[in-house]
């Protein structure tokens, strides 16, 4: 039975404004790196695969992950969306450690899509490993969600293996 109830909406409000804020991040990186290259190379250089591999690793995910697992292993236990959502991750273990795993789990599927796209622009589409990375990009994030559906304590394999759970943040001006 699926259960949508107030926890998954709050995480799907979290999930938009989470996406939205790392698109932002994204096109300001974009742009930065435009700037840089017309101005100080004249043009934007060619990569080799594993050049490019590092490029899209060091600029996006790498980034993106040490956000998330700062602020949710910090004093809010919270990403931007997750406080405007009036979420926060609680953890069973130290907060920093599981963080740590819970977020590189969660990125890893965006990792493993730059994989996927770089691998095949150089060494194309029809590679076994193309097709494996792209697999794993589309089934893992199918999986989160339909735990985080399925599950009564809306839980995913990161949620699981960091010793986590997101919970409704409880309002501090609580009356009695």
């Amino acid at each position: 039975m699926i259960m949508i109830g107030t926890n998954f909406k709050r995480r799907i409000k979290a999930l938009f404004i989470d996406y939205l804020c790392i698109v932002l991040y994204l096109l300001i990186i974009f742009a930065l790196i435009l700037v840089i290259y017309n101005i100080f190379l004249d043009s934007i250089p060619e990569f080799t695969e594993e050049t490019g591999q590092w490029v899209a690793f060091l600029t996006t995910v790498l980034p993106i992950t040490i956000y998330y697992s700062f602020k949710e292993s910090g004093k809010s236990f919270a990403s931007f969306g997750k406080r405007k959502a009036g979420l926060m991750v609680k953890y069973k273990r130290d907060p920093i450690i599981g963080s740590i795993i819970r977020n590189v789990l969660k990125f890893l599927p965006w990792q493993f899509g730059h994989m996927a796209v770089i691998r095949g622009i150089y060494n194309g589409f029809d590679s076994y490993h193309v097709k494996i990375f792209y697999g794993l990009a589309i089934l893992l994030p199918v999986i989160y969600t339909g735990m985080v559906l399925l599950r009564k304590d809306h839980r995913h394999i990161p949620d699981i293996l960091a010793k986590s759970n997101v919970e409704v943040r409880q309002s501090k001006n609580k009356v009695n």
